[in-house]
């Protein structure tokens, strides 16, 4: 059973052109395939936030040529605000629909009221946040049922939606009898995100657990609700690890129809290409990390090393928590050991924050043009003693300064006093609106980048990316530039930081929690050898876990010191093959046509 040729596929996500967490790689690494697959019939839709958008969306003009685009015209003729364009990645233009959230057109109270009589989801405490879910749910089922409406009865529609912030008008369609194939796929249950961090050991209880009870408890019964609907009243429920279908049968009460690892577009490097590679970005990251403290103090370069963890800001899913204490241990063997080795960890995760500190802002900047002016000096002055020295005769070295103009000594006195600061760099490279965990724990632990700390921590409360990024490159660069990546989730039913850190050649921890990390232990049993170190946090406690990870940071840097040589990961082919969107994306079409068979039962079409 194949699907028409012109069937269309529109994927929903909270993350189209609005980078939150994962599901934004997730999307972007997928779309070659499906583009590949299904050509021009594919759109995304997803919330138009302008500030966020404003990168990488170019507006096109909208013609009412197709049911995409009357459905556009007729939505904005009655006051919705819509964008259709591209959005401008790397390697490919996919079309995408863009709906403000915050239209005054939609009577959130009916939404809501219609949400309980028809499902029995109760959102009366509905944060912020979910409010704009809805209201974007709400306009993607005006929008899906109207271009329905558009379409010829023989043309298939499908819509495959992405965890609960993408699918609150799921039901509805079903509800409603809107002839369009649904799939939806959890990424993580909203109840997993919860429970996981805050009750003990949340993997053996999973069946304990009033599900109700505890929504209620943490004030997420309406996205539980709507994500338990979605995939109840979904065509197909998908999933992306075994751990997560686990949790779905439980928390959701169905069990997902397939379990579909996510995927990568990357290509996996070759040991020379790796080396290389980390050899160029390092270097990039060293311009910021001397702009930043030798200011202050200086340290030596070549004895640094650069560790990173990144996600969304969940303090302990992410294992926040267990790398700060790691690291902190870290810090006192460091010192006992006096090797002269210096640590930066970079902690990668968006905040509500103000604006860029001024010293993280300029500090690239600060030192090139430090580098620029030492340059420029050394032009002048090989010429200089070389004419000194043959005008004069002699061999003693001449006086620098007598070689130098007045212009170029105070262009120096300058520079040299912009460039020399006493305060210490600070931990956050942006105003935070308000301190949190990390920020806490590091202001007790007494992390403030002193010269006499081994360990100092770089917050960056920003994604990196290239346009906007303080160290001048994107993600993949910094990745690559760094030593080794930190990873000891608590929750994560996949995890993609640590996926794209080993195949772009840094070796990375990971936890044995997250979906990744099990996908290594059973398709690579010789990880370890290549520069995949599994942390267990399944069987031992925090406190043990944080130990562990702090023995596996320091022996990491005492072969760095005994061997002088950089390690690089080395994921092997089979595996890499495993997760490559071309063999992932088949999966996903086997998806849709089974969606597509539930939903036109009758037919013999399919």
């Amino acid at each position: 059973m194949v699907l028409k040729l012109n069937t269309i596929l529109f994927e929903v996500a909270w993350e189209i052109c609005n980078q939150v967490g994962g599901i934004y790689t997730f999307i972007k690494s997928k779309i070659p395939a499906v583009m590949d697959a299904r050509e021009d019939n594919y759109y995304l839709l997803g919330p138009y936030f302008p500030n966020n958008s404003k990168l990488d969306f170019k507006a096109v003009t909208v013609t009412g040529d197709c049911p995409a685009g009357k459905t556009i015209l007729l939505m904005r003729e009655m006051g919705y605000e819509i964008h259709l364009g591209y959005w401008l990645l790397e390697s490919t233009r996919p079309l995408v629909i863009l709906f403000n959230p915050d239209s005054p057109l939609i009577e959130l109270n009916k939404v809501k009221a219609k949400l309980w009589h028809d499902h029995q989801i109760s959102s009366l405490r509905a944060d912020a946040l979910t409010d704009q879910v809805l209201a974007f749910g709400e306009i993607v089922r005006i929008f899906l049922t109207t271009l329905r409406k558009f379409s010829n009865d023989d043309q298939d529609l499908i819509a495959h939606f992405h965890e609960w912030m993408s699918a609150s008008c799921l039901p509805q369609l079903h509800e409603d009898k809107i002839k369009i194939a649904t799939i939806f796929t959890a990424h993580a249950t909203v109840l997993g995100r919860y429970l996981a961090p805050n009750e003990y050991d949340f993997y053996n209880k999973l069946h304990t657990y009033n599900i109700q009870e505890k929504a209620a408890h943490y004030n997420v019964e309406a996205p539980a609700g709507i994500e338990r609907a979605a995939a109840l009243h979904a065509n197909v429920f998908t999933t992306v690890s075994q751990q997560c279908a686990a949790e779905c049968e439980i928390f959701l009460g169905r069990y997902p129809d397939s379990i579909i690892a996510n995927g990568l577009s990357l290509k996996q490097r070759s040991s020379h290409e790796s080396f290389a590679q980390h050899q160029k970005y390092r270097s990039m990251i060293d311009e910021f990390v001397k702009g930043l403290f030798f200011p202050g103090y200086h340290f030596d370069i070549r004895k640094t090393l650069y560790l990173f963890t990144s996600g969304r800001y969940e303090y302990k899913n992410k294992g926040f928590d267990i790398t700060l204490k790691a690291i902190e241990q870290l810090n006192e063997k460091l010192r006992e050991a006096d090797a002269g080795i210096t640590v930066i960890l970079f902690i990668v995760s968006p905040r509500p924050h103000h604006s860029v500190k001024a010293d993280a802002f300029e500090a690239r900047s600060r030192y090139q043009h430090m580098q620029k002016l030492c340059r420029k000096i050394s032009s002048k002055l090989g010429p200089r003693i070389y004419a000194s020295v043959t005008h004069d005769g002699g061999s003693a070295l001449p006086d620098i300064n007598k070689l130098l103009d007045d212009e170029l000594i105070q262009a120096w006195k300058s520079t040299v006093a912009g460039f020399k600061q006493k305060q210490l760099p600070a931990l956050a490279t942006h105003h935070l609106i308000n301190e949190d965990e990390i920020t806490g724990f590091c202001r007790q632990a007494g992390f403030d980048n002193s010269k006499n700390s081994a360990v100092k921590v770089v917050y960056h409360n920003e994604f990196i990316e290239r346009a906007t990024s303080l160290l001048g490159m994107d993600y993949a660069e910094f990745v690559s530039g760094c030593h080794l990546g930190i990873f000891p989730d608590l929750y994560q039913p996949w995890g993609y930081a640590p996926m794209e850190s080993v195949v772009l050649g840094t070796p990375a921890i990971v936890s044995n929690h997250s979906g990744f990390g099990q996908f290594i232990q059973t398709n690579i049993p010789d990880h370890e050898d290549k520069e995949m170190h599994i942390l267990d946090r399944k069987f031992q406690s925090d406190e043990g876990a944080a130990y562990q990870l702090s023995e596996m940071l320091y022996n990491f840097i005492q072969n760095f010191i005994n061997n002088q040589f950089i390690p690089r990961s080395n994921i092997k082919n089979t595996a890499v093959e495993k997760l490559c969107w071309s063999e992932i994306e088949p999966r996903y079409e086997e998806s849709y046509n089974l969606a597509m068979v539930r939903s036109q039962p009758a037919t013999s079409l399919y």
